[in-house]
């Protein structure tokens, strides 16, 4: 992370934010990248950063699936919750 510090800088504060985000969400997966011992050290992170974003990605697609089918999750009644 430190080497993206002046890149870091540049951006604006929201999507400084985003990309604190992105690098913890590749931390968390220390143990693949580690296991992977990829040649380039970023190959091993951007793949832990896009697998972040397409466990969200499909959580929100699965979330908003029910929400559109009038399907409350939490009391597995068939009326959107409001």
């Amino acid at each position: 992370m430190e080497s993206w510090g002046k890149f870091r800088r540049g951006l604006r504060r929201e999507d400084q934010e985003a990309l604190d985000d992105l690098f913890r969400a590749a931390r968390l997966q220390l143990a693949g990248s580690a296991y992977a011992a990829r040649p380039i050290p970023f190959e091993s992170i951007a793949m832990c950063m896009l697998l972040a974003q397409h466990r969200l990605i499909t959580d929100l697609a699965r979330r908003l699936k029910r929400l559109e089918e009038g399907y409350d999750e939490h009391t597995d009644d068939h009326r959107v919750a409001v």
